[in-house]
């Protein structure tokens, strides 16, 4: 009896995993797309293309740096309004709702003026072409400037999560890329009313589709949806429910922040190889962005459902939530790994005409693809921790794994020992798979379970 009530239970765990999961697989998709079509359109302007799709790639690098600002927020926003789903406070996951918008709003201030200000000697400092470093800046102080909408686009999605409604921002997601689809194809190759304006078009059509999405989720978090709705009148800043979310979230900010940073240093080291290798390199990172999707959607059930599990003080329903995610997720990137790395030709093709930038990114698709379902591992038992509040670990096992494997291995493989670029590409897998053993050993312990928000 006691083994087919574990068995119901199981099952109603993974249905809610996956309920939960493929709407945010699909949106997360969706918002990756939103900058590969830029890649994808940039990559068909002919003698120009290795040095745009380099310029939009790496620019786009440091627009990651933004969302790790946004990610930090996030977090304490799905963790905070899932426990009060959870727990059925609506007022209280209401108001994180409110004073997560506002203090994206904040934040949105000087990440606009820092991108606007320093995008050509960022880019410059890491030893760029300089033609890379025009273009790359371009991109990047356009889309600079809806950082705000962005903000709002993306917090405004992460509380609807929380909240368990994943289906409304993948149709938000969905408009935002016709939006931007229609507005590149006229942008970057120009028709009888606009001149063809190459990278800056592709950046001002994707800015143009965020604040579209930006708008009309406000719209409908203002008219309310399901359980959560935007309550306009009232005090706007609330400095207690504000230092709740930044103490969720600062770790994951820290995680992040210090993670893209690694990245640039990593990235720093495929520009001493030149232009073509560095845009291979950003469209392996491009299908990168598509393959951890599944992992991404995955770790937001996670979140959800173990936050709302906790909530309701069942902390073996929220374990249980967990490791389904956690199998979900490695079943789902282990294919994904499969056909990416035996399709990796057709897909850079799809990208880039130039045969030496092709060869390359197929190399470094298939390294990465190695490391797949690890990253699967790790991001749904991330997700799960982040759903109880435990964002430090999870940052403790990024930095070590970027700062104490990738990075020195990377040096070592690729100039020490003089593997060229491959040794550089290689410690990604070497990487992943110390950080799913390592964050799989902590879940599996259960500390987290006597966390407090």
């Amino acid at each position: 009896m006691a083994e087919a009530t574990a068995d119901a239970s199981a099952r109603i765990a993974r249905m809610s995993v996956f309920q939960l999961a493929w709407p945010v697989m699909v949106t997360n998709i969706l918002q990756t797309l939103t900058t590969t079509v830029d890649v994808i359109m940039v990559g068909s302007l002919g003698a120009e293309a290795p040095a745009a799709v380099a310029a939009v790639g790496f620019g786009g690098q440091f627009i990651f740096l933004f969302f790790s600002v946004m990610i930090s927020v996030s977090t304490g926003t799905i963790a905070l309004v899932a426990r009060g789903i959870g727990a059925n406070r609506l007022e209280e996951a209401d108001h994180v709702l409110r004073e997560s918008l506002v203090l994206g709003a904040f934040l949105s201030i000087p990440l606009t003026l820092f991108g606007f200000v320093f995008a050509e000697p960022m880019l410059a400092a890491f030893g760029a072409e300089a033609e890379v470093v025009t273009l790359g800046g371009a991109y990047i102080r356009i889309i600079s400037l809806v950082v705000f909408f962005q903000f709002i686009g993306f917090l405004g999605s992460a509380a609807l999560r929380g909240a368990g409604d994943t289906v409304t921002p993948l149709w938000i997601g969905v408009l935002v890329n016709l939006v931007n689809f229609g507005i590149n194809v006229n942008l970057i190759f120009g028709n009888a009313f606009v001149p063809r304006l190459g990278v800056p078009g592709a950046a001002i059509g994707t800015s143009i589709s965020y604040v579209v999405g930006a708008l009309i989720l406000l719209a409908i978090l203002v008219r309310g949806r399901g359980r959560l709705k935007l309550h306009l009148s009232g005090s706007w800043v609330d400095m207690d429910t504000v230092r709740r979310i930044f103490r969720i979230g600062w770790p994951a900010a820290l995680e992040q922040i210090l993670l893209q940073v690694a990245f640039l240093l990593w990235v720093g080291m495929v520009v001493v190889f030149g232009t073509e290798i560095l845009a291979a390199h950003q469209i392996g990172l491009r299908i990168q962005s598509f393959a951890f999707m599944p992992g991404f959607g995955f770790a937001i059930a996670a979140t959800a459902l173990v936050g709302q599990n906790l909530g309701a003080r069942d902390a073996v329903a929220a374990e249980k939530s967990g490791w389904e995610a956690m199998k979900f997720s490695v079943a789902v990137m282990s294919v994904i790994a499969i056909v990416i790395f035996l399709l990796a030709e057709p897909i850079a093709r799809g990208f880039i005409g130039d045969p030496v930038v092709v060869t390359w990114s197929v190399t470094f698709i298939r390294i990465h693809a190695i490391s797949i379902p690890a990253v699967g591992i790790f991001f749904a038992i991330d997700g799960a921790l982040r759903g109880a509040g435990d964002t430090r670990f999870p940052l403790m096992t990024s930095l070590s794994g970027m700062y104490a494997v990738r990075l020195p291995l990377s040096l070592v493989f690729g100039f020490v020992l003089g593997w060229g670029i491959v040794g550089v590409w290689i410690p990604l897998v070497i990487e992943y798979y110390y950080r799913s053993v390592v964050i799989v050993n902590h879940f599996h312990r259960g500390k987290w379970k006597a966390l407090r928000v």
